[in-house]
């Protein structure tokens, strides 16, 4: 599973400089507030991830998969790996990106520190969702074909639900919203993060068993 997550980061080094452009995007969302760049960090890192369809593709590796004594559902498997590193790196650098658009964003950060827990738990979920949206799709039909529904799609969708976000967070009576949501759930911290990672996490276990299950019935 690892050396196979390996071996896909290594087969698409053509993009690895790319991987810098993914904070300033990510920046870009904290105009707004800080709070949306852990998230738009955590999805930007899952959509790089893709890559390795991309260049699966145009290597042909499936075939070289069938010549050799690797399993299918062994490279879901390291596919999945490097998606949910990548992730993990997406939340992890994502946090002093936050602080550092909070420097420059229209709405200030003043909460406590407790309120960067949820942040985090959505975007776990927010992660585990578009994993879901996209892997299955591509594993089933392939980069060239599945990028419409398993890329743009997803990515149409992102942006919608950050501007629909952003129009309610400023129309009157709702500039206090997001804020409001995040008390509720540091005054309920385990209720609401608890419930939030044990359905994120069932819709990424899922995604795996969906698209290990599509692969498998793949034709070459």
């Amino acid at each position: 599973m690892i050396q196979m997550a390996k071996f896909d980061w290594d087969a698409m080094k053509y993009f690895h400089l790319r991987i810098f452009l993914l904070p300033v995007i990510s920046l870009s969302a904290g105009f707004i507030t800080a709070l949306l760049v852990v998230p738009t960090n955590v999805f930007m890192f899952l959509f790089f991830s893709v890559n390795t369809f991309a260049v699966e593709e145009k290597g042909d590796l499936n075939k070289l998969y069938l010549t050799l004594p690797i399993k299918r559902s062994s490279v879901v498997a390291g596919r999945y790996t490097l998606s949910i590193g990548m992730g993990l790196l997406g939340l992890v650098t994502g946090i002093p990106l936050a602080i550092l658009a909070d420097c420059f964003s229209l709405s200030h950060y003043y909460g406590p520190i407790g309120w960067f827990l949820p942040v985090i738990t959505i975007s776990y979920l927010l992660f585990s969702v578009f994993n879901l949206c996209m892997f299955p799709i591509l594993f089933k039909l392939g980069y060239s074909k599945g990028k419409f529904w398993g890329m743009l799609v997803p990515i149409a969708l992102f942006a919608a639900l950050y501007s629909m976000l952003v129009i309610i967070s400023s129309l009157p009576g709702n500039e206090y919203l997001l804020f409001n949501i995040l008390e509720y759930a540091s005054q309920n911290m385990l209720l609401v993060n608890g419930a939030i990672v044990m359905v994120a996490t069932l819709i990424l276990l899922f995604s795996f068993l969906l698209s290990k299950g599509l692969y498998a019935k793949r034709e070459f």
